[in-house]
């Protein structure tokens, strides 16, 4: 039987100001999520991001957005392969 790949969510925000006040919040709140370098695929440039499991994403999503740290853009990421994340669900 083949092992299911769980999907990813990497949100990146626009500095590193705004990243740090989300993972400050999110620890805050005991949310599920890593700090991670932001993939090259997604951007070259070096940077932090959060990533968590997509499952999370009613959990994560709504807190941010409720304590006005609105990521700049998400990516899903399966496997090796990223692919642009809508923010609204």
């Amino acid at each position: 039987m083949a092992k299911s790949v769980k999907s990813e969510i990497i949100l990146v925000f626009a500095s590193n100001n705004a990243i740090l006040n989300a993972e400050d919040f999110l620890e805050e709140k005991g949310l599920p999520f890593v700090l991670v370098p932001v993939p090259k695929e997604v951007n070259p440039n070096c940077g932090l991001a959060i990533s968590f499991e997509e499952e999370d994403r009613d959990l994560i999503l709504p807190a941010l957005e409720g304590a006005d740290l609105r990521p700049q853009a998400a990516y899903r990421r399966c496997g090796d392969s990223f692919t642009a994340w809508p923010l609204t669900h």
